[in-house]
């Protein structure tokens, strides 16, 4: 007989999710305080990966400004609005080309060389 009132009392303190009733607004506020953590860490994440998508992006113009160069045409052509600046090492020709990332908080670089035989 007393467990049975123990239990109806206790399921009278309940609320609907099985919360104390003093305890309702406490997910709420739980959520409140992690929710901008959890946007902080995907938006660090999307940075991330959109600054290795264009390091990428970089390496390859690197190298084709780096053989066009090699082979007397224009690199130019090849720096997708990057700075490019051209150096002389030896029978190889390198392209180093510069940009900025992430709205300026980044600087990427990217250096490739090709053999400078002309055409």
């Amino acid at each position: 007989m007393r467990r049975a009132v123990r239990e109806t009392r206790a399921s009278a303190e309940r609320g609907r999710f099985g919360l104390l009733r003093g305890e309702l607004g406490a997910v709420t506020a739980e959520l409140a305080a992690a929710l901008p953590a959890a946007v902080l860490a995907i938006a660090i994440a999307i940075g991330a990966v959109a600054a290795t998508a264009a390091q990428v992006s970089l390496e390859q113009s690197a190298g084709a400004a780096a053989r066009a160069a090699g082979r007397d045409d224009d690199p130019a052509l090849y720096a997708d609005g990057a700075a490019l600046r051209i150096e002389q090492q030896g029978e190889l020709v390198c392209a180093i080309l510069t940009r900025e990332a992430l709205g300026g908080a980044l600087t990427l670089t990217a250096r490739s060389c090709a053999h400078g035989g002309g055409r």
